[in-house]
This record gives structure tokens, sequence and C-alpha cells, in this order.
């Protein structure tokens, strides 16, 4: 009994530590992804009802990339976000883009270089939250 009881003790410390010695540089891999960028926000725009804000964010995820603007829209009270209106190549402080509230859920990016771009959405979130205008310099 004692060497069917010593087999299998040793036959799950294998299966352990292979485990351990396998997985653990996929583990580390993907912890180390995962946190390659870091979003700073650099500048927020209230609209005059001050229900909704727009963020303007500093993306840099490391020496591999360039910095990126981001802008995105969000309800103050946390209900609701539209992930990102656009992104351009470059810091916050080196672009040259302008934001406004028409009205309380109308919102103007606008002054932007479009050799900058990188991506924009442009779609309805529906009634109750922000619509969005883009209007690129010089148009």
């Amino acid at each position: 009994m004692s060497k069917l009881l010593k087999f299998f003790w040793n036959a799950g410390a294998v299966m352990f530590w292979g485990f351990i010695i396998i997985s653990t540089p996929f583990w580390l891999l993907a912890a180390l992804m995962a946190g390659g960028c870091s979003f700073d926000e650099y500048e927020e725009l209230y609209s005059p009802d001050k229900s909704m804000r727009a963020v303007v964010v500093n993306a840099d995820c490391g020496a591999t990339s360039n910095w990126q603007t981001q802008i995105f829209v969000e309800k103050v009270d946390g209900t609701r976000t539209t992930g990102y209106l656009i992104r351009l190549n470059g810091h916050p402080e080196d672009m040259s883009y302008q934001m406004s509230w028409g009205k309380d859920n109308e919102f103007l990016i606008s002054e932007f270089d479009f050799d900058k771009l990188l991506g924009f959405k442009n779609q309805s979130w529906g009634p109750g939250f922000v619509r969005v205008h883009f209007k690129v310099k010089g148009s």
C-alpha cells in the first residue's frame, strides 16, 4: 500500500510543478501585455448644464508607439460613455484642436489636422445623450 501511495504522491507533485513551470511564462507575458499603456486625463470640458463632460486623454503605450490624443464624452454620474470619439496622432500639448458645447447635448470637435487623424466614431448614442459633430481645420 505504501508503494502505491508514494507513487500517487510523486505523480501529483510532478503534475503540480509541471503545470507551474509550463504556465508561468504565459502568465508573465499576459501580465506584461496588459499593463503596457497609460491613459492620463489631460483636459476636460463640461456641458452647459454640467450633466456631461468631454475628456481629453493622453494615451502612451511606451517606446514602440507615439502618443495619442483621445477624446470621449461621459455623463458625470458615470451611467454612459461614448468610448473614444476621435484619436489624433501626437501629445495633446502638440495638437491643434478645439472642443465646444453648442447645447447641453451637442458637442463639437473642430480645428484638428486631417493628417493627424487616426480614427473616429460618428454614431448615434440615442436620445438623452450627446450628439457629436466634427469639423476639420480649414473646412
